[in-house]
């Protein structure tokens, strides 16, 4: 991204940031009926969809389709528009997390904030990393970014569209089915683009950094803030790891139940670094390894 397009950018993310503390004082001082209104329009019950019903298949398709015509678009593209395109997912997830926090705190809990939706979950971080990572220059940084959300970000997309938690209200059930498709085809667009399957040294390691950062600062939060939101809704438990809440990850919760909190943050980790982030970067080597096997026997072809 040149110098000019980044100011461009970062203009443009001041805006939005700007409209969100007026809103902010808006809610504060109790100007906001309209939004509440707005909000309410919106507001939908429904009969929980099942997993692998009608619903959920029908946008795990959306979910595939979008996510290979971005990985085409990153294969042939994906170098000259990676920044730009990764800053506008950035800010669609903004909007996406405005929606979700005020349709929270005005429409179903009547102004009383939801510590259990706090923007700190393994799966809200690309909405921070997508535009500081398209904003930095070129370097180790912004690299290791871009490597999380390849291959940490596909990984923890794929896990909630397989296995979703769906909701009561439709709203909210979108939201989750839209943030997850988004989060794995800019993983999957970041794959190609970036050119990620050569070195699991070089690509897991610098984003495992990442990962550790975050979860270390979840966990600080979940210890700072936990005697705040003993009035919620809903607990504050970010990644699902607080030491105050129970886990509903598989194998982890047994490890949890058998040797206690710290054995059971080591088995996330290694799960997460081993069975997720690996993975992923086992289907772009290997994807990698097919596209090179293809184009020389496409060579054979013309030469003979």
């Amino acid at each position: 991204m040149q110098k000019k397009e980044r100011l461009t950018c970062a203009s443009v993310l001041l805006g939005i940031l700007a409209i969100f503390v007026v809103l902010g004082l808006l809610l504060r001082y109790g100007r906001a009926e309209w939004l509440y209104r707005g909000l309410l329009a919106t507001h939908r019950g429904w009969e929980k969809p099942l997993a692998f019903g009608g619903c959920h298949l029908i946008w795990l398709l959306f979910c595939v389709v979008f996510a290979v015509l971005l990985a085409i678009l990153g294969a042939r593209r994906g170098r000259t528009i990676c920044d730009r395109l990764t800053f506008w997912f950035g800010i669609s997830f903004l909007w996406l997390e405005l929606y979700k926090q005020l349709y929270s705190f005005l429409v179903l809990w009547d102004g009383h904030y939801d510590f259990g939706i706090l923007p700190f979950q393994f799966c809200s971080l690309p909405l921070y990393l997508c535009p500081i990572a398209a904003l930095l220059p070129a370097g180790r940084i912004k690299e290791s970014l871009y490597r999380f959300l390849a291959l940490f970000g596909t990984m923890g997309g794929c896990l909630v569209m397989v296995y979703p938690r769906f909701w009561a209200e439709m709203a909210l059930c979108f939201h989750t089915m839209l943030w997850h498709t988004l989060m794995i085809c800019l993983g999957v667009f970041l794959l190609y683009a970036r050119g990620y399957g050569k070195s699991w040294r070089r690509e897991v390691l610098p984003a495992t950094v990442v990962f550790l950062l975050a979860l270390g600062l979840a966990t600080a939060l979940n210890l700072v803030l936990a005697p705040l939101s003993q009035a919620s809704p809903n607990p504050l438990n970010l990644f699902y790891m607080s030491p105050y809440q129970s886990t509903y990850f598989l194998v982890v919760k047994d490890v949890w139940a058998a040797w206690g909190w710290g054995a059971a943050m080591l088995a996330y980790i290694l799960l997460f670094i081993f069975v997720g982030a690996t993975l992923v970067f086992l289907v772009a080597f290997l994807s990698r390894r097919l596209g090179a096997l293809l184009a020389r026997r496409e060579k054979k072809k013309e030469k003979n």
